[in-house]
């Protein structure tokens, strides 16, 4: 953040902070998974039938059968609703199985279907071919260096969303400071 002066109804410019977006990494993030997620949904549902949230429970499921929603959801970062919806989708099109877990009989364990395993090993080479494009001005080392910088901001992630903005007190008059 850096700090720009700002005029407010062309009385005297006051100095206070605003974001820098050439230099403002959530900013980057949004942006960039924003577009992605856009195009990867518009090119599998036009080529699949599929749109981005069921991919990416599909691709989960392929790396790890056999697991509960929620371990899916924990996996993909998605909420409930939209994985629940996704799979019931995956479920209905007969590319996900599921069954109950022997280990608790309140959840069941997904897994792909061989529809879906079929499906998934068409998606993944369109998959892997927007992931090359979208690194191919990177070099291998620095291709390593993200995947490692990515990995640490991952792991703090549950740090960052326990930061509560704390407001400062309000004044009588219902002015802050």
């Amino acid at each position: 953040m850096q700090k720009k002066f700002a005029s407010r109804n062309d009385t005297a410019p006051v100095s206070r902070p605003i974001l820098d977006l050439d230099r403002h990494v959530p900013y980057f993030f949004t942006y960039i998974s924003n577009r992605l997620s856009r195009g990867a949904s518009e090119t599998y549902r036009k080529h699949f039938n599929l749109g981005i949230t069921e991919w990416r429970v599909m691709g989960v499921l392929a790396g790890l059968p056999n697991i509960t929603a929620n371990q899916v959801i924990n996996a993909i970062g998605l909420d409930k609703g939209a994985v629940s919806r996704s799979l019931g989708v995956l479920e209905k099109r007969r590319l996900v199985k599921s069954e109950p877990d022997s280990r608790d009989k309140r959840s069941r364990l997904m897994r792909l279907s061989p529809a879906g395993d079929a499906l998934h090993d068409r998606i993944i080479v369109a998959a892997l071919a927007r992931e090359e494009r979208l690194l191919s001005p990177l070099s291998p080392q620095e291709i390593e260096g993200l995947i490692v910088c990515l990995r640490k901001m991952r792991a703090v992630v549950p740090h960052v969303n326990a930061y509560d903005v704390e407001e400062p007190p309000t004044r009588p008059g219902g002015k802050k400071g």
